[in-house]
């Protein structure tokens, strides 16, 4: 199953809650989440990109840690490959990460709400050093163009512009804009 993903820049996450609501979704309260990225090849963006996969440890407000595996199928849009589970012990898995030969290459901070609406997930973001954004995604084995057009049509009835798009995922602003 692949996971096919949307980003965009919001200015008012606030009025696209509003709208979101307005079409039946209920969000979650905020979850503030810590995600450490674990890869063979640190450095620049142009090193980081040479990993073929990323590793991630992601801390959540809840005590709880996800454990994921992503594989980009695509070097122009986020769609990947993607398998997740929760870990019990962090700090003991990220030991067993380093005697693997992978190194922590960045770390992002988040507060997220989700909601759904159908077989889409909602994510309103705000990050920390990056700013607000909202991420829409499907999990499914459908071809990639028409969910993209579904999802940038979903997108449109919220007032999320195709220029407002991000084609990168957080970890990869992070070291562009030095955060790391």
């Amino acid at each position: 199953m692949k996971e096919i993903e949307i980003k965009a820049r919001i200015k008012n996450p606030e009025e696209v809650i509003k709208k979101l609501e307005s079409l039946g979704c209920s969000f979650s309260d905020s979850i503030r989440q810590t995600d450490t990225v674990y890869t063979k090849i640190v450095g620049n963006v142009e090193q980081y990109l040479t990993n073929d996969h990323y590793l991630r440890i992601r801390e959540k407000s809840d005590g709880r840690f996800i454990f994921t595996f992503k594989r980009p199928l695509s070097k122009v849009v986020l769609t990947k490959t993607e398998h997740e589970t929760e870990i019990k012990d962090a700090k003991e898995f990220e030991q067993a990460l380093l005697q693997m030969g992978y190194q922590a290459a960045n770390k992002v901070i988040k507060e997220r709400r989700t909601a759904h609406i159908k077989d889409i997930e909602i994510c309103i973001d705000e990050v920390v050093g990056l700013g607000s954004f909202i991420e829409v995604e499907k999990k499914t084995d459908q071809g990639e163009v028409a969910v993209r057009k579904d999802l940038n049509s979903f997108l449109d009835t919220l007032g999320v512009s195709v220029d407002d798009q991000v084609h990168k995922g957080y970890d990869i602003m992070a070291i562009e804009n030095k955060l790391v």
